[in-house]
């Protein structure tokens, strides 16, 4: 039985990454430069809870789980390295105030976060942001998780009302 579910998992993991490959369009290098959803007025004020001198908090518009938002450098630089150090200080404070309000309004008690570095790692917009995944005691299994990652990808953004109501009360619980 452990063998059947060792397997199992692994070919689940496998297609997973293959429908990542097939549905999800990587950047080219020079193309990978030109856009940037995190510069855009637009996706600012749709998507907007948040903003210091430093950073801006976004809810996502594709969340893997309720209450899934990003944390972006206000400053355009693609890579980690290239952020100042009070830059990464108040990154860190922002999470500090996104944690506290999604666990307000979620119920929520643990979170991931993810940082990608480059194109070969999966980063699809050119500048440094975490993604900020809250997970509830009881969620679903480490597997089933991994697989709301991938589809969250393919799947519809939410709707405009959905997003219009997460960010007001994001955007009262953080202050």
């Amino acid at each position: 039985m452990c063998k059947k579910l060792s397997l199992l998992t692994i070919v689940l993991i496998c297609l997973m990454g293959g429908t990542y490959f097939l549905f999800i369009k990587p950047f080219s290098h020079s193309s990978f430069n030109d856009c940037c959803a995190f510069c855009d007025p637009a996706v600012l004020n749709y998507q907007k809870f948040y903003e210091d001198d430093f950073v801006f908090a976004l809810y996502t518009h594709k969340p893997i789980l309720p209450g899934h938002c990003l944390i972006v450098s206000k400053r355009h630089v693609e890579r980690f390295e290239m952020l100042t150090d009070a830059e990464i200080a108040q990154i860190g404070r922002v999470i500090k105030k996104v944690n506290q309000a999604v666990m307000k309004i979620f119920g929520t008690s643990s979170y991931l976060l993810l940082q990608k570095n480059g194109i070969e790692v999966g980063q699809s917009v050119p500048h440094v942001h975490f993604h900020y995944i809250p997970r509830k005691a009881g969620d679903d299994s480490t597997i089933q998780f991994i697989a709301k990652m991938y589809i969250a990808n393919v799947k519809q953004p939410i709707s405009h009302n959905e997003m219009g109501e997460t960010v007001e009360k994001l955007r009262q619980a953080i202050e």
